[in-house]
Formats: C-alpha cells, structure tokens, sequence
C-alpha cells in the first residue's frame, strides 16, 4: 500500500465516520418524526373517535332519558284514568291507586292529588313531603303559570326547573282531571332533577363525558368532571310541554390508558374500539327499545288486575290469550285466535252494549266492563267483563289491541240474590200495607158501635143506670173507644197513603180558613194549658192549589203536637209566606223539644218522641209520619228544627200551584 492509498483509505473512514453521527440522527429524526406522526395521528384519530363516540353517547343518553321521561307521563294519564273509573274522593282511594307506581319507580319524589283550587290537599308518600300539604300552587310564582296552561288547555303540563316544597329543585307534572266536563282537580307528579337522571341513566357508561341539561337557560342537571377536549354536542328532547337541551362533550378521562410503545398497537385497539363501541351500542339501544316495549305492555296489563290478557293484531284478530282463559271459560283459544270480536260474538250480551265495543274497536278507543255471559263443557255458565285498550309501537302505529277479562259470576249471583230480596221484601211491605188498610176499616164498625152505645149509656138517653159507677164506667168505654178510633184512624190514613189509595183532590183554597178551622179543633187544649197562639201571616197570601182535606190533616197533626208538647202558659207561632213557586207555612212551640239523635227518626212508623216521658201521650206514633207522607204525595218537603227545653219548629213547604 502506498502512502496515497494509505491517505485515501483514511478520508473514507473519516467521511464514513461523518455519515455514522449523521445516520443514527437522520434515522432518530425521522423515527421521532414518524413516531410523532403516528402520536399525532393516534392523537387525531382519538379525537375524531371521541367526537364520533361524544355524538352516539348523545343519541344513547338522549333516547333512553326520553324513554324514561315518556313512561312517567303515561304513568300520570293512567293514574288519571284509574282514579276518574274509581269514581272515588277519598284520600285512602287515591293512596291505594298511586302506592303501586311509587314502589315501581323511586325516583318519583310524590304523587298529590291537587284540588281545583289548586290546594295540594294529598300527598303520597307523606314522609318527606309534609311541607307540600296545603299549598296553595296558584300563587307559587313559577307553578302557577303551568298550572293555569293544564287547566286552560286541558292537558298534561310541566314546569320549568323549580324549588320544591319538600326541598331541593326539580320539575312538576300537573295533569288535569275532568268530569263530566268539569275541573275536578289535578294529578301532580313531583321529581327531583337528579334523582330522576341518576335512575334513569346508566351513569357508568357516561365516564370520561361531561353531561349538561338544561331547560332553556335553567340547568336541570351537571357533570362536570374535567376539561373538554372538543366542542360539547346538543339533542333536544320533548318533555310534554317543555324542550330540554342535553350537552355531552369529550374530556381527557375518556381518552383512557394507553402505552406508547407501540403505536400500531394503539392503532389496532383504537380500531378494535371503534368497530366495538358502535357493536355495542347498538346493542344497548336495542336492548333499550325492548325494555320500553316490555315496560308499555307491562303497564297496559298491570292497569287492570285480571284474571286473564288477551291481544289482537292491528287487524283486531285475536293473536294471544293467556293460559288462564282457557281455565276460566272453557274455551279452547285455538277455537278464537285468527278471528275478531264480531266474527266470534257475546252470548247474552246487551246487543246496544256490544256494538259500542265493536264502534270503539273500528275508531280505536278504549273500552271497560264489557259483560257477556259463555257455557262451560260442563254446561255451567259463567259471566266474564272485559277490558281492552288500543296499543301503538315505537312510530306510533296501531298493532291492535290489548286486554283482560275477569270471571264476575260471583257478583251477577250476589246481585241477582239481592234484586230478588228487595223485590220479595217490597212485595211483603205492600201486601202489609193492604192488609192494615183492610183491617183498619173492619176496626171502625165495631168502634163505632161501642162509641155510641157508650155514649147513649153515660147521657143516660132512655133512664137511670142506677149505681153512678155504671155511669164512670161508660164515661171509661167511651173515651177508650174513642181513643182507639183515633188509633184506628191514624192506621187508615198512614196505610192508605203507603198503599197509594188515598185520592188526593187538588183545588184553590184560602190557608187561613184551614188554619181557622185546625186552631178552633185544639182551642180547649189552649185554653186548658193557658197557650198563647201568635199568627204571622201577611194579608195578601194566595190562594193554595192542594189537597184541602190533606193541608187540614197536616195543620190539625202539627197544632195538635205543639200544644200536647208545649208547657202551661207556654206559646205557639203559626207563619206562613211564598217563597217563588213554593208556598211555607210553619209551626213553632216552647215546648220540650226533641233530643238530637230522635230528630233522624222522629217522621219514621211507629216512633214517638220522649223528650219528657209525662207529657208524650200514648198513641201509634204514626202523626209525623202521616204528615210526611200527605207532603210528599204533593211534591213538598218538611223540615224538623229542635232544641231540647226550648222548643220545636216544623216547616213544610208545598207547590203553590199543584204538582
């Protein structure tokens, strides 16, 4: 080798010594440029990926809080539509409806009822939400409004995010009841925000998100966790009357762990990610429309207990029927499935009753109770109601309709038993009243001829008896005959107006001549027990069209009891005015009164008053009766006012110019 080569040889090395620094760094720069791209590149792709799995999280949260929300309301129109079938307006009625709703769904805060005052009068539970009896919601500032709209509009209303009463903030759900066109009052639905959205969204699938809700400007609910690494994205959802906004961005906690080691690594898991997380979510979404569906129909069956469901497709065939219907009917279903409700008939069913079930099946409405009667196999008969409603699926088209039906044999049994009873007892109290009627006039011969011969016997008209105690004794015949006639009397008239057989005669009369006539009857009774009699009649009362005969029965019964009851040296007051098309007249004493628990009873048969037991006389106890029953065979009212030891005052009224 020569020197040259030997200089040659040592400007290679020395060059090749150059490209070794410079080729590690070329080799680091472009490894650290490369791995920094496929940093970046990971990075970027997460982000998109975040935004992209920000968005179905969105469509997730926002599909399943609207589910949920959607139950709820129907909740409260079932709640409504139990409560109006109740026909109820007890508070233990009310509990015993929305109990059941409460242990289903715990994030409900209370269901009230709210009258239409709009006065929360019931609340349920009552533990945590004492403070909500007796508010009055018309003047809250903020429930008021929505209050008002559910009242004026006639539906179902929610407010805005509020302070409750029972503390914390929330939302209110009003939805009105109507009754035969009248406000009756409110169902109210009370939430508090976060324990609604806490149930009713799987939270742990949100981590790593910020969740903002918001009606308007007012926040309903916050998650905020970290900062976000993107814009936040917004799904509006209906909320009966009200738009709620839902807001999901992205933070750093949802990037998760990752090594750097391996970008392809990275790549490949990110990928795996991206195909998963779609997999996965449409999985939940389905598994979700299920769980509504389940829920839909698990609500329509539970709506009414029965012992049996039934449905029918949108055809209204019969698609299903539980096992129980067979077992309860004797019906094979097979024998009905594949047909409708008019291809398969109600034996006995009232035929107007059954084509209002087939109107309400052709317009798709609701029906309740519908009564028919089947024969078993074993040839016994049982009775069945049934109730259906129309179903729609998640589009809101029709699928038919789903139902119960309830063996009822037991009630039209107990039903056709008593109707029998209260025809066999009617038939027993008129054959009575015909009897009494019957006897009372055999009575009045006899007592009419021991009431004469008395009388000749004590007037002595053909000679001296001789002793004077034959003279006492027919004194003692006659006024006891006489006593049993009046008896008899009382009978006759009571059992003739029972049995309907007394002629009423209306005609034009002046009350006072009855009054005259019915004062001049008990004058001897005045003036033995020194009663003061006071009239207030005005001097131009009409004429009355009545019953003459009648108005003297009553005046006479009521004077006759005013004095027997009244104290020596005590008063009586006869009224009388016209009110409209009504005529009044009233009777007043100071006597003893009658004692509060008689007053329910004193107009019943056969009861006397024994305000003081020297003063009630003997006697059938049929006066007040008699006078109650000659009222209303007019069309008229009497009315009983009494206080014991200070007196009694019995108003009738009657129709001034007949009924």
């Amino acid at each position: 080798m020569t020197g040259t080569d030997g200089l040659r040889d040592k400007g290679f090395f020395s060059r090749l010594s150059h490209h070794v620094v410079v080729v590690p760094l070329t080799v680091f720069v472009l490894m650290l440029s490369a791995t920094a791209f496929v940093w970046f590149e990971i990075k970027k792709y997460q982000l998109a990926q975040q935004i992209s799995d920000t968005e179905e999280q969105l469509e997730f949260v926002s599909a399943h809080l609207a589910a949920q929300l959607d139950v709820r309301l129907v909740l409260a129109q079932l709640i409504r539509e139990e409560w109006i079938y109740s026909q109820s307006d007890n508070r233990e009625d009310f509990t015993a409806i929305v109990r059941s709703k409460l242990d289903r769904f715990p994030d409900i805060q209370a269901i009230n009822w709210i009258d239409a005052d709009g006065v929360i009068q019931w609340v349920n539970p009552v533990k945590g939400n004492e403070g909500a009896v007796g508010l009055n919601v018309r003047q809250h500032p903020l429930a008021s409004s929505t209050l008002v709209d559910a009242e004026h509009l006639m539906e179902l209303q929610v407010t805005p995010p509020i302070d409750l009463a029972q503390g914390g903030r929330g939302f209110v759900i009003y939805l009105p009841v109507a009754e035969f066109g009248r406000l009756s009052g409110f169902v109210n639905m009370v939430f508090r925000a976060p324990d609604l959205i806490a149930r009713s969204l799987p939270i742990e699938n949100l981590y790593g998100f910020d969740l903002h809700i918001a009606d308007g400007e007012d926040l309903i609910y916050e998650s905020h966790i970290d900062k976000h690494l993107a814009e936040e994205l917004q799904r509006e959802i209906d909320v009966g009357n009200r738009t709620w906004t839902i807001s999901i961005a992205p933070t750093r906690l949802s990037q998760g762990d990752f090594s750097a080691a391996s970008g392809n690594l990275l790549l490949l898991l990110g990928l795996i990610f991206s195909v998963a997380l779609p997999s996965m979510l449409f999985q939940l979404l389905q598994r979700n429309a299920e769980l509504r569906e389940t829920q839909r129909r698990l609500t329509d069956f539970a709506d009414i207990s029965s012992d049996w469901f039934f449905e029918t497709d949108e055809k209204l065939r019969f698609s299903y029927f539980s096992p129980r219907f067979e077992e309860v009917t004797g019906v094979p279903p097979e024998k009905l499935l594949g047909k409708t409700r008019e291809e398969v008939g109600a034996p006995d069913a009232d035929p107007a009753q059954f084509e209002a079930v087939l109107r309400n099946m052709r317009n798709r409405l609701p029906y309740r109770d519908f009564e028919h009667s089947r024969t078993k196999p074993d040839g016994t008969s049982v009775f069945l109601s049934i109730s259906a409603r129309p179903a729609y699926n998640e589009k809101g088209e029709f699928i038919g309709y789903r139902g119960i039906g309830r063996d009822v044999t037991d009630r039209k049994t107990n039903q056709k038993a008593l109707n029998d009873a209260l025809l066999a007892s009617e038939q027993a109290n008129r054959a009575k009243s015909e009897f009494l009627a019957t006897m009372s006039h055999e009575f009045r011969t006899p007592l009419n001829a021991i009431i004469g011969f008395s009388e000749m016997l004590k007037e002595e008209y053909f000679g001296k008896l001789g002793a004077d105690s034959y003279v006492d004794y027919a004194n003692d015949i006659h006024r006891s005959g006489k006593h049993m006639l009046d008896l008899v009397n009382d009978i006759l008239d009571f059992s003739a107006i029972e049995a309907s057989k007394r002629q009423m005669h209306p005609e034009p009369f002046s009350f006072r001549d009855v009054l005259k006539d019915g004062i001049r009857s008990v004058e001897a009774q005045l003036r033995d027990k020194n009663l003061s009699l006071k009239q207030d009649i005005p001097p131009d009362l009409p004429d009355v069209v009545a019953d003459k005969r009648s108005v003297y029965q009553i005046v006479l019964n009521l004077l006759s009891n005013a004095a027997k009851f009244t104290e020596p040296g005590g008063g009586i007051t006869v009224a009388a005015q016209v009110d409209g098309d009504m005529f009044e007249f009233s009777v007043a004493d100071t006597g003893v009164g009658i004692d509060a628990d008689q007053l329910a009873t004193i107009t019943e048969p056969f009861s006397q008053s024994r305000a003081n037991a020297h003063i009630a006389g003997s006697g059938t106890g049929l006066g007040l009766t008699i006078v109650k029953s000659l009222i209303e065979a007019h069309g008229g009212s009497l009315k009983i006012e009494s206080e014991h030891n200070v007196g009694t005052r019995v108003a009738v009224r009657l129709p001034l110019t007949g009924n």
